[in-house]
């Protein structure tokens, strides 16, 4: 039940930016079209899609497609035509427009999908590769438990969103180190415990939380963020809470002193 759902093929297009907006924070919005985005499905509320960019100064160059390792069609390039890959969550998908929206963390130029998001503007090619989605906690009728980082707030929203019949049994934390981060998010009304970090290390206040939290019950988890607070959080609910480990859905978009996307 923790297993990823995945696509029967991949699918990889090119894109334009048709929009960005800043939502506070450091939270961009950007609104990417593609004639291939109307008839596009999503398999899952949390969709997620590798993001194609060109390195400075550099056009786009798309890998050779109908490879199944990405990286690997990325690698065999020459290196001057090599574009970035970072993957990302689908926020909103407008099928009648052929859009998506997608809201990206920005922390400077620390990493190339920051760098690229933060000097984004309408017009500039990127490439699109189909990915998955993870949550499948509408899949049980038991207590379900979301938690994440800023990072995964989009992926949270668009699960909260998508599936409004988990509501009432969801617990649902969240850490953030500034709260403006969340000022376009309403999470579908639901109610959500938002810890502030004000020490600079990930799960310093959402792990604690956790710990104190009567979680016996649960029949699924979904845990994304930095790479660390997701293992441990995962290590406490199998070891500590007793939660069948197929049924904690952990994944790590982040690492703590290694480049972020």
């Amino acid at each position: 039940m923790a297993s990823p759902i995945t696509r029967d093929a991949d699918s990889q297009f090119e894109m334009t930016v048709a929009a960005v907006s800043d939502l506070g924070g450091g939270m961009r919005r950007i609104t990417f079209v593609a004639d291939e985005l109307a008839d596009f499905r999503r398999v899952g509320a949390d969709e997620y899609f590798g993001l194609f960019m060109p390195r400075p100064g550099a056009a786009l160059t798309m890998p050779e497609d109908g490879r199944e390792n990405v990286r690997a069609a990325i690698a065999d390039m020459p290196e001057a035509e090599r574009p970035d890959l970072r993957w990302y969550t689908i926020r909103a998908h407008h099928s009648l427009n052929a859009t998506i929206d997608v809201d990206i963390v920005t922390h400077g130029d620390s990493g190339p999908g920051s760098a690229w998001a933060c000097a984004a503007t309408a017009g500039d090619r990127v490439g699109f590769r189909s990915g998955g989605a993870l949550f499948r906690g509408h899949e049980c009728d038991t207590p379900v438990l979301l938690a994440a980082d800023e990072t995964a707030v989009p992926a949270l929203a668009a699960i909260l969103d998508a599936h409004p019949e988990v509501l009432d049994r969801a617990t649902i934390h969240l850490e953030v180190s500034d709260p403006a981060v969340l000022t376009a998010y309403a999470f579908a009304g639901a109610d959500v415990t938002v810890h502030l970090r004000t020490d600079g290390v990930p799960g310093s206040v959402l792990l604690p939380a956790l710990a104190a939290a009567e979680l016996s019950h649960l029949g699924y988890a979904w845990v994304c963020g930095e790479s660390g607070m997701v293992t441990q959080a995962r290590r406490h609910l199998v070891r500590s809470v007793g939660v069948d480990r197929r049924k904690v859905l952990f994944s790590g978009y982040w690492k703590l002193g290694q480049e972020r996307g």
